[in-house]
């Protein structure tokens, strides 16, 4: 199970993003922007492959507001999405 832990600080995302993985699941985060908003780009595929060489097909994107407390409803959506993940493309 992914935690709050496991991500790291708000001021991280404001100049870098993040990739991670647990179990064959990759997920990237990166701030971007919506319009005038900016927000946290949430991406999650099946692994091996890192985000370049997976099809656009095979990944999910979801955005939260750019905050510091979206980073715990991000780590509440890669566990869900996880059991997407491990349920359509990882058995």
């Amino acid at each position: 199970m992914i935690e709050r832990n496991d991500l790291l600080t708000f001021q991280f995302y404001k100049k870098e993003k993040f990739t991670g993985s647990f179990l064959g699941m990759r997920y990237l985060i990166q701030r971007e922007k919506e319009g005038e908003e900016e927000v946290f780009a949430v991406f999650v595929w099946p692994g091996p492959y890192n985000f370049a060489a997976t099809s656009d097909n095979l990944k999910t994107k979801k955005t939260f507001p750019f905050q510091e407390e979206s980073l715990q409803n991000i780590v509440c959506y890669l566990n869900d999405a996880y059991y997407i993940v491990q349920k359509n493309f990882l058995n």
